[in-house]
């Protein structure tokens, strides 16, 4: 039985309800042909050319992004550029691309959900108010205990390469907010809710001398790590309301991985 990209669009649509995200997002169908039978399915946070590559080379005709195709105005195309490169690849190939960006940040089980699943966070609730019950991020607890041996913990237990903790490593924490992707604008936040230590991504300097001013701790997983995990929850919501027939999997490489030199 065809399963066609137009209802994959309108199952993701009343999951995820496109119409609920920020105003400067771009989340739902992005380039394709709605009459399409999907049959295979690639999960990537961002739609490189490596993804689309990849996609190409293992006979994917559909990616879900995170980061949507088209974020930004195109004003111009540049055939030398990797962008339009890129675009005539999914072209070319008959790839279908569908993004959920916001949508997937303030979802029950979204992004943040996952991320507070990886951090173990216990009994946790919203952190940032959205509208209409939708918010982003979460706020729990931990067991008492060290800062520093509850970061070797989650890195541990998610393989993470690299965290970067801002703040003094002797103290004890309890209380703790995450928040995938950017996440600065939620230190005033999570100060106000003296939380101890704010796990998210993107933070500038000045942040960081605010937030340690005022006794928050910061954990900066990286964008892409802070945010992955949620690819695993849209897996499996699509592997319970989709057709069987269709092949679902997740593209790992993250082509902004930080080195340690």
């Amino acid at each position: 039985m065809s399963f066609r990209l137009k209802k994959l669009l309108e199952i993701l649509n009343k999951e995820y309800k496109f119409d609920m995200q920020e105003k400067w997002d771009n989340s739902g169908f992005q380039i394709g042909n709605l009459q399409d039978e999907v049959f295979k399915i690639l999960l990537t946070i961002d739609i490189s050319f490596e993804s689309v590559l990849y996609a190409v080379k293992n006979n994917f005709n559909c990616i879900i992004s995170h980061h949507p195709l088209f974020f930004e105005k195109i004003t111009s195309l540049d055939f030398n550029s990797k962008f339009y490169k890129k675009i005539k690849l999914i072209m070319d190939n008959n790839i279908n691309v569908i993004s959920i960006h916001t949508p997937l940040d303030f979802h029950e089980n979204g992004v943040n959900k996952a991320l507070a699943k990886a951090c173990m966070l216990k009994s946790y609730e919203h952190f940032i108010d959205y509208t209409n019950d939708f918010g982003y991020g979460l706020v729990g607890n931990v067991d008492n205990q060290n800062v520093i041996d509850y970061i070797k913990k989650i890195k541990f237990k998610n393989n993470f390469e690299n965290i970067i903790f801002y703040g003094n490593r002797d103290i004890n924490i309890s209380k703790i907010a995450v928040l995938g992707g950017s996440g600065a604008f939620s230190i005033k936040k999570a100060i106000d809710l003296d939380v101890d230590l704010l796990i998210s991504s993107d933070f500038k300097y000045h942040d960081i001398q605010y937030a340690i001013e005022n006794s928050l701790s910061l954990v900066d997983l990286g964008h892409y790590e802070s945010e992955f995990f949620g690819l695993y929850e849209l897996e499996i919501f699509l592997k319970n309301n989709i057709s069987s027939s269709v092949d679902i999997y997740i593209y790992k490489n993250n082509v902004f991985k930080k080195y340690v030199l």
